[in-house]
């Protein structure tokens, strides 16, 4: 398939075979076990929503206060992909172990406060965002449950992150795809109390996320301690790669904090027009979360491919392959982008009933599909310049893009009344705006002399 993808297509820098398939192995297993995250969320969602529509909110809720969590995982991922995808690449791999094994402890060390901080204050998230008293009650059951979590969630992020700095995105993916079963099992057990299990409702949902992520911890712990990996544990800690990894991957969790700010501003600023503009703009942005899964893959193997041949001193051949990796990425998600412009109202459709739901959900479709292509240079650029060290390039080329060109004209558009379509249409222009000042950035070389 590859071999006739690449005839076909002469002029695209895919000639080489072995690159294609090097870029392909990475990403489509890191995107699909992106979309195993997103499906088990969709489970969770599903079967709570059939005991009430207060349990629907304080799982929803309360999942997106965990979200808040990732804005560290971000920092560990970044910084350990980077250094370790270096070393590697260098064919250091003393050095990646002892790399892995100093992230994976300031992990630990990070962790266990994290959760401390997070335990004490998820009450107070549920007054922030005003919800019924019945879906705070049950918000802070599943929760009370959910933040053990944390720690085991941070950790496993730095072991998932030095694999796929290897080129093992594949690993990951069967480990998730073993456990997403047996979440969709436990749920349906403990949830509703099946096969002699108790009945606990949302904490049967959050018992079960808790067990799996455990099981997934022990998993990847035994496979780096017994090094049945490329990285293995090493049992050395140094404190100038977690310097490192920290200052690489700082811009980067600051990034992943504007970002889901920007999110629920946008959010508010949809539903200041109405319920139904909100819910099709839900529905939407679901539709939209699973087109996401490829670019995300793309953006690991570009981080992975960059940070290993910069480590082994080979710029050329790190450009060449991020630019392989655009066309790929841009394939795949333009033709996603076209199912978004040509089918709308069939893909809302499968999630409501309600014809303006539907007709509204579309709109922002049809939109955001124009700019699926440059959304796929968004996500492979900024994980090539991270992979190259250059985090704060994408810290602020992202932040200003997204405050300035798409944040503060939309608060705008909507405190004047003008048309919600307005909006949408500014989130796909200033998507084609920030693909080109990456491209700018990233042919003027500016990643290839980064130290980490």
């Amino acid at each position: 398939m590859l071999r006739r993808f690449d005839q076909a297509l002469p002029r695209l820098s895919l000639q080489n075979r072995h690159r294609a398939e090097a870029i392909l192995a990475i990403a489509i297993p890191a995107g699909l076990n992106s979309l195993l995250d997103i499906l088990s969320i969709a489970i969770d969602l599903l079967m709570v929503g059939m005991i009430s529509t207060e349990a629907t909110v304080a799982v929803g809720v309360g999942l997106n206060y965990f979200m808040l969590i990732y804005v560290v995982t971000t920092v560990f991922f970044v910084g350990t992909n980077a250094m370790v995808s270096r070393f590697f690449g260098a064919k250091d791999f003393k050095a990646a172990n002892e790399a892995f094994s100093s992230m994976a402890l300031a992990a630990l060390g990070v962790g266990v406060p994290l959760f401390g901080a997070a335990f004490f204050s998820y009450e107070g998230f549920f007054d922030l965002i005003g919800t019924s008293s019945e879906a705070k009650r049950l918000g802070l059951e599943y929760l009370s449950i959910l933040i053990f979590v944390a720690p085991v969630f941070v950790l496993k992020t730095v072991m998932v992150s030095a694999l796929s700095a290897s080129g093992d995105t594949k690993t990951p993916f069967v480990i998730k795809l073993l456990s997403s079963l047996l979440n969709a099992l436990l749920n349906y057990l403990l949830i509703f109390g099946k096969a002699g299990f108790p009945e606990l409702g949302v904490s049967g949902a959050a018992f079960s996320t808790l067990v799996v992520n455990i099981l997934e911890l022990l998993i990847l712990a035994y496979l780096f301690w017994r090094g049945k990996k490329s990285v293995a544990w090493s049992g050395k800690v140094s404190l100038d790669y977690i310097k490192r990894g920290v200052k690489v991957g700082l811009p980067s969790g600051a990034e992943r904090c504007l970002t889901i700010v920007s999110i629920l501003v946008i959010t508010k600023l949809v539903a200041s027009y109405g319920t139904p503009e909100l819910a099709g703009y839900q529905i939407a942005v679901r539709i939209e979360g699973f087109a996401f899964m490829p670019g995300f893959g793309f953006m690991v193997a570009a981080m992975t491919l960059v940070g290993q041949n910069l480590g082994a001193k080979n710029p050329s051949e790190a450009e060449a392959c991020v630019r392989a990796t655009l066309w790929l990425g841009g394939i795949f998600m333009g033709i996603l982008g076209l199912w978004m412009i040509f089918i709308p109202e069939v893909l809302t459709g499968f999630f409501s009933q309600d014809a303006e739901t539907i007709t509204l959900g579309a709109l922002y479709l049809w939109m955001i599909g124009f700019s699926q292509i440059p959304l796929a240079m968004v996500f492979i650029l900024d994980g090539a310049l991270r992979g190259a060290g250059a985090t704060k390039v994408t810290l602020w080329v992202n932040a200003l893009s997204i405050w300035g060109i798409r944040i503060v004209p939309a608060i705008f558009i909507a405190s004047r009344g003008y048309p919600l379509g307005w909006i949408y249409a500014l989130l796909s222009l200033e998507t084609f705006w920030r693909a080109w000042i990456f491209w700018t950035l990233f042919k003027r070389g500016i990643w290839k002399g980064v130290n980490i």
